[in-house]
Order: C-alpha cells, then sequence, then structure tokens
C-alpha cells in the first residue's frame, strides 16, 4: 500500500509543479479557454504517471524483495525514504529549471539544455545574472520539504504501524505492482510504441500542448536517445528519405544544374556580374542580439513605447527588407546562417562539430580573397559556443572580445556593454585605413540579465513589468545608431556598407511550437558615402541564408554562392521565395502566406498567417505535404551536402 501511495503523491506533486508553471507563464496562455488547460492536466497526468512509476519501480523491488524486512529493519526503511527523496528531488529540479525555460523557448525542457554543458560557468553566470535564483531555490526547497514530510508521514502510517506481511504475500505485492509500474512507465498496452511525447499534442493551442508534458520526460528522453549524435540524426534522416530531395532543393534554389557538371560536388552556383565594381566599399555587419521585428517601429512593432527610434531612423535611409526570418532561435544559428547562408540542421551545434572547422564557404572567405581584411568583435567569452575557433577556421583572421577591454568595463557575464564594443571596433577600424575590411559586429546587451550602463536615451516606465528588458532592447538600439552616426562623421569610413540584422527575433504570445515571432527580424542595408542607391522598402520574403548573396550582389564582386540563399534585390532570379527555420527536430517552413510546421516524430500542421491558430493540415491536405516535402528536402540536402567537398581547384581551372 506504501509504494502505491507514494506513488501518486509524486503525481499530484507533478501536478502541482504544472499549476507552478501554468501561474509563471500565464502570458503565454493567451486565450487558451478554460476547459483546454483543465485537459492539459488531464493529458499531463498520464506523463506524470510514466515518471512517477520510474522512480517508484527500484524502490518496490527494494522495500517488497522476499525476506527484506522493511518494517523491522531501520536500515532498510530509511534507505527507502532516502532513495525516494533523492528521486523526487532530481525530479523537482527538473521541473524548477523547466519554469524559465518553457518561458523562454515556448518548450519543455529537452536536449536543448545539452548543448552549453560544456560551458557551464558561463551558462550559470548567465542564470544567476538574469533569474531570481535565491527566490527560485526557496520555492525548490519548500516544495521538497513538504514532499520529504509527507513521505515520512505515509512511512510511518502505512509502513511502520501496519506491521510486517508474509513474505509469500511480500512476493504477490511484489510482483502485482511491478507488473502495474512498468505498464504506468510504458504508458500504453499498445505492443508497437510506448508514451511518446506527440501523444501530448490534444488540442490546436499549443501552450495547452506543452503544458500536458512532463520536463522530467522530455528532458530523459532526449538524454537516452544521445540527442543529437550523428547516428541519432542520421536513424531520423532514414526516416523522412527523399530521393529527390536535392532535385527539389536545387529547383526551390534556382540552381538545377552544376556549374561543373560533377553531382559528387556540393550545390553550388557561380555568380559572375556584367561589370564589376571598381571601388567596392567595406562592410559593416552587425548582428543585433534578439533585435526582433516585433518591437521595431519601422517593422510594425506593437509596443507602447518607441524602442527602435535609431534603427527607424537608419531604415527611412537605407533598403529595409520587411519580411525576413532567422533559421534559428539561438545567437550560434544565426552566426552560421548570416555569415555562411547555411541552415543549422539537426543535432549537435556545427559550431562545436569536427565538421564545422573549414568546411564551409561565406563571407568571410569570399571578401578574405578579394583582400578584405576580415574581423570578428563581440561583447563577451570568444569561446562560448566555440566560437572563436570555428570562426578563424571559417575565414575570419582576427577575433575581439572581453578579453580586448578592461574589468573595469565589464557588466555582466555577457561582458562589455554594447556601445563599449562598437566604440572598439571603431577605434580598431580606423588602424585599418587605406585598407578594405569586412567587420562583423555581435552584440550582447540586449539579452538577460539586461544589464546596460547609464546611457542617454528615454527609459521605459519602471512600473512597466518589463521595463528593464525594455530597457536592454532600446539601449541596443542607442548604441547601434551612435556606432552608425560615428561611422558616418569620420571620413575614413566614406565608402561602407552597413548591414544591420539579428541572430533571432522575440518570442510574443505564440500560437504555434514554431512560433514566426520568435523568428522574425530585421534587414537594413545602409550605405556611407556616395554612390549609394534611393531608400527603398522591400517586402520580399527571405531569411538570413539570402544575407551573403544580398551583399555580395551589392559589391558587385564575381563569387561561387555555397548558400541555400539568393540575391533578394535579383529580380530575375529564378527561385522560390521561401524562409525555414527550426527548433531541435521541428521545421518551420514559409512559403506565400503560409506557415507548414514539419514535426519528425508527430504530425504535421499547416497554418494561414490571416488565421495563425487554424490548422489547416487536414483541409489542405495536398498543400501541407507538399510543403513539409520541400522543407524536410532542403534540410535533407543541407546535412548531406557538408559530407562533400569544396572542389574549388576544379573550378578555378574552368
Amino acid at each position: 500500500m506504501y509504494f502505491g501511495v507514494s506513488t501518486v503523491l509524486l503525481v499530484a506533486f507533478f501536478q502541482l509543479w504544472r499549476l507552478i508553471v501554468l501561474v509563471a507563464s500565464g502570458d503565454l496562455a493567451g486565450s487558451v479557454p478554460a476547459g483546454v488547460l483543465v485537459q492539459s492536466f488531464l493529458v499531463g497526468m498520464r506523463f506524470d504517471i510514466a515518471i512517477a512509476c520510474y522512480i517508484a519501480l527500484p524502490i518496490t523491488a527494494l522495500g517488497l524483495f522476499p525476506f527484506v524486512d522493511i518494517v523491522r529493519n531501520c536500515v532498510t526503511r530509511w534507505t527507502s525514504f532516502t532513495l525516494l527523496i533523492a528521486l523526487g528531488a532530481i525530479a523537482f529540479f527538473v521541473h524548477l529549471v523547466d519554469i524559465e525555460f518553457f518561458r523562454f523557448f515556448n518548450s519543455r525542457l529537452n536536449g536543448t539544455a545539452l548543448l552549453w554543458s560544456d560551458s557551464p560557468d558561463f551558462a550559470l553566470g548567465m542564470i544567476w545574472e538574469t533569474y531570481p535564483v535565491i527566490r527560485y531555490l526557496l520555492l525548490y526547497v519548500a516544495v521538497l520539504c513538504l514532499f520529504a514530510i509527507l513521505v515520512f508521514l505515509l512511512q510511518r502510517r502505512l509502513i511502520v504501524r501496519g506491521g510486517r506481511s508474509p513474505v509469500p504475500t511480500n512476493t504477490v505485492w511484489l510482483v502485482g505492482l511491478l507488473a502495474l509500474f512498468v505498464l504506468g512507465a510504458r504508458g500504453r498496452i499498445e505492443e508497437k510504441s510506448p508514451l511518446r511525447w506527440g501523444m501530448a499534442f490534444f488540442s490546436t493551442y499549443e501552450f495547452a500542448n506543452q503544458l500536458a508534458l512532463n520536463p522530467v520526460f522530455t528532458l530523459v528522453r532526449d538524454i537516452v536517445y544521445d540527442v543529437g549524435s550523428r547516428e541519432q540524426v542520421e536513424e531520423l534522416l532514414a526516416g523522412i528519405y527523399d530521393p529527390e530531395a536535392e532535385t527539389i532543393t536545387r529547383r526551390l534554389l534556382g540552381r538545377p544544374n552544376m556549374p561543373t557538371g560533377d553531382q559528387d560536388e556540393r550545390i553550388v552556383s557561380r555568380v559572375q556580374f556584367d561589370s564589376t565594381a571598381h571601388d567596392p566599399p567595406s562592410v559593416v555587419l552587425i548582428i543585433m542580439e534578439s533585435f526582433g521585428s516585433i518591437r521595431i517601429g519601422a517593422l510594425g512593432g506593437g509596443s507602447p513605447y518607441d524602442l527602435s527610434p535609431c534603427f527607424d531612423s537608419l531604415a527611412e535611409q537605407g533598403i529595409l527588407f520587411s519580411n525576413i526570418y532567422s533559421t534559428g532561435m539561438h545567437t550560434y544559428t544565426g552566426i552560421v546562417s548570416t555569415l555562411y547562408g547555411y541552415p543549422p540542421g539537426f543535432g549537435k551545434l556545427l559550431m562545436k562539430q569536427a565538421a564545422g572547422r573549414a568546411e564551409l564557404w561565406g563571407l568571410p572567405h569570399i571578401l578574405n580573397e578579394k583582400d578584405y581584411r576580415t574581423l570578428f568583435f563581440t561583447t563577451h567569452d570568444p569561446h562560448f559556443d566555440n566560437m572563436q575557433g570555428f570562426l578563424m577556421a571559417n575565414g575570419f583572421e582576427r577575433m575581439y572580445s572581453m578579453f580586448d577591454y578592461g574589468e573595469e568595463e565589464k557588466l555582466s557575464t555577457l561582458g562589455v556593454p554594447d556601445h563599449i564594443m562598437f566604440d572598439n571596433a571603431l577605434e580598431t577600424l580606423r588602424s585599418y585605413s587605406g585598407e578594405r575590411f569586412f567587420a562583423t559586429c555581435l552584440t550582447g546587451s540586449n539579452h538577460g540579465p539586461w544589464i546596460i550602463p547609464d546611457a542617454p536615451f528615454d527609459r521605459v516606465p519602471k512600473t512597466d513589468p518589463k521595463h528593464s528588458e525594455l530597457d536592454a532592447f532600446k539601449y541596443s538600439d542607442w548604441a547601434l545608431g551612435r556606432f552608425v552616426r560615428q561611422l558616418e562623421n569620420d571620413s575614413l569610413f566614406e565608402n561602407t556598407l552597413v548591414v544591420v540584422t539579428a541572430d533571432n527575433g522575440l518570442l510574443d504570445h505564440p500560437v504555434t511550437d514554431i512560433d514566426l515571432s520568435q523568428f522574425r527580424i530585421p534587414l537594413l542595408l545602409y550605405w556611407i558615402g556616395d554612390g549609394g542607391p534611393e531608400p527603398e522598402r522591400v517586402d520580399r520574403l527571405g531569411s538570413q541564408l539570402d544575407i551573403e548573396a544580398t551583399v555580395m550582389g551589392r559589391l558587385r564582386l564575381d563569387y561561387d554562392n555555397y548558400t541555400f540563399g539568393n540575391d533578394l534585390l535579383d529580380s530575375v532570379a529564378n527561385c522560390t521565395p521561401l524562409a525555414h527555420f527550426s527548433e531541435w527536430y521541428k521545421i518551420g517552413y514559409v512559403e506565400e502566406d503560409y506557415l507548414a510546421v514539419a514535426r519528425l516524430e508527430n504530425r504535421n500542421s499547416l497554418y494561414r498567417f490571416s488565421e495563425p491558430a487554424v490548422d489547416l493540415a487536414d483541409s489542405l491536405s495536398e498543400t501541407t505535404s507538399e510543403y513539409v516535402r520541400r522543407a524536410q528536402a532542403i534540410y535533407q540536402s543541407a546535412y548531406h551536402n557538408l559530407q562533400r567537398p569544396i572542389l574549388r581547384d576544379k573550378r578555378a581551372e574552368q
């Protein structure tokens, strides 16, 4: 009886944690009806029971094993108690971590959290500075103590006072309970498949579906399956294998034939201009941290505050692309896709893989060959996500980071404020007077812990619960505007193209698990000096993958395009306007006014922009299938493309 009741108690506490997540993330619930939220708890109970049964299995085996006297043997009894509390403590801690993970990623805790296990100091420092850690730990201790007290009382009432059972009775109980626990852990009685995370998707409300999941279930599943390993990725890709994938991808990109005729080469097109530029400009590429379109006035941002006055002013004088998406929701995906035009792919970070060493070909390589100096500036630790090693192996000659600033200038784990980095970049670029340069600046202040310096910009009222976060956004905008105006006022930079974009967007009232707000970003081309084009607003659909080709189109320098993108200002390009992005093992694919979501282990979906909460997968099944096929074809092609060589010597001979 004690073991069964303890299992029920675990389930009750998992439901309590689900309630805590609901309260903490209530702003994400949006218009989810109360009845659907109640269903989340009922559906979620199935996952809670599975985890509770896994925890109960060893404890039950220990307590009811024949000839083990848990009633009279104090050591056995306390061992059982300690084991249950220890396993419960681990499970509760996962639920605690999941609270802010769920709020940020719109997804339950999963293998994504393991991507930074090799940088614990940086990750823990950022968490400490960003979130109310002490309050969360007090909550954790309170819940765990309550659980321990209730287990202790149950043990005294049902074991100590209940008396000892005969060995045959214990044996029967052991076999019966273990059978029930195995069934409960498996989650279902059907032979073909045990409980899967996709079984939590019971409604059209993404928040409710995610709420139904148990974060211990999602995290442990990813750990057990060695998520992100090459073998696991190849197994998943084999499940969606399409022999026509590369043909589909080439058609979408407008590259049906290889220029060399060698089908073992990566997908590439040789771009040659009728006339090349005699004096191409230097390029400053600014990747703004979390500078989502949802808060940018020039892109229809809905904030009651003027959060982007500097960007909006620049946008009036440059070419503003209004329909651009990031390829992921992390900085590392933004770096790879913006600089090298490559999708992030599945599995572990490309920047950390051996395949990431000198295996890409992008703007740094191309411009380096054109006698540009290639420099990268960031505010924080250059080794986080193996950033410095990856970039130095892929075309950059020098990287400037937090180690190039004084200790007194660092404000947080994210290093120095944005304007300090920009000042350092300005002074460094002045030292390259007379030389062309390609400088990439990655900001960091618009990210938790949102610690910013005193600066002359109008702050958001402190009565707003998100004033620190909004102030960080507005500060980054101020630092951006200040930097560009400094470039303009210096004659050394009179022939410079400034490109402003973001690493990813900002989650805002999500409707689906792949929500567009998280991926909508700005793209602005701004010329310093004479000869720039007229200001323009371009509504053509595109993504970070198109940035390389678009920049090279403005420089008018012949090059080999190894990206999965095209020039957004090329009106005669024979390609399909599209955008695609991924998060873990889900792909978002945008074409025309549709968003298709391809879930590798669950039901696919199709949404129309005008009806973002209505899944049209059943009513428009053919459209859904076609878009999902295109999305999967691109990622299949990108993965296998990396296994092929870059045959540059062969092209040079032609």
